[in-house]
C-alpha cells in the first residue's frame, strides 16, 4: 500500500520513480533556461553519494551504467527528438574505478544526441558541470543542433536518469520527471 501510495504521489507531481533506484538517480528537481544564446538545464538528485564505482564488474562491456539527462521535445509532439547527457557506458576489459561524486565528470561523457525511437546518437557534445551538492548543469550553445532554437520553455523537457548495477533486467532502475 505504501508503494502505491509513492508511486500515486510521484505520478500527480510529474514524475515516474523507481523504488529500486538509489538516491543518486531519483530525480527531485529540474530547470530550463536560456542566457543568449546558450541553453541550459539542471537536474537535482536527492543526493550523491561520496563516491561512485565506474565499470562495476557485473555490468556488461557497453552497457550504459550510469546517465543523467533531459529528453527535449522540441516539435512539441510529445516524444523527444533531442537529449543531453551526462553518461558513461562499461568500457570492454574495465577496470573498475571508484572516484568522488565531485570527481564523477571525469568518468563520464557529456553529450547532445539526435533521439528517434528508441535510438539516439551523438551529433555533439554539452558543457556539463555539478553543482554541489547535488545537481547535474548542463549548457549548450542554440546553434548546435536544429531543433535547440524551438526548446523555449520547461514544459519541452523531461529529466532522466538511468542506473544499472548488474547485467540482469532487473538490475537496471530508470527515472523520469516532468
Amino acid at each position: 500500500m505504501r508503494v502505491l501510495l509513492a508511486i500515486s504521489a510521484c505520478v500527480l507531481a510529474g514524475c515516474l520513480a523507481d523504488d529500486t533506484c538509489p538516491k543518486f538517480a531519483h530525480v527531485v528537481g529540474g530547470d530550463f533556461g536560456r542566457n543568449g544564446d546558450t541553453a541550459w538545464w539542471t537536474l537535482q538528485v536527492e543526493e550523491l553519494p561520496a563516491e561512485l564505482t565506474f565499470n562495476q564488474r557485473d555490468v556488461p562491456a557497453g552497457f550504459l551504467e550510469y546517465r543523467w539527462a533531459v529528453d527535449l521535445d522540441s516539435d512539441r509532439d510529445g516524444a523527444a527528438d533531442l537529449r543531453v547527457s551526462i553518461d558513461h557506458f562499461a568500457v570492454m576489459n574495465g577496470v573498475p574505478v571508484t572516484v568522488s561524486a565531485t570527481d564523477l565528470l571525469s568518468q563520464t561523457n557529456e553529450n547532445l544526441r539526435e533521439v528517434m525511437g528508441g535510438e539516439a546518437t551523438v551529433i555533439g557534445s554539452i558543457s556539463g558541470s555539478l553543482a554541489p551538492p547535488n545537481t547535474f548543469m548542463f549548457q549548450t550553445p542554440v546553434a548546435a543542433a536544429p531543433g535547440l532554437a524551438a526548446i523555449t520553455d520547461r514544459a519541452q523537457s523531461t529529466w532522466l536518469t538511468v542506473y544499472r548495477s548488474g547485467a540482469a533486467l532487473e538490475d537496471q532502475c530508470e527515472e523520469r520527471f516532468r
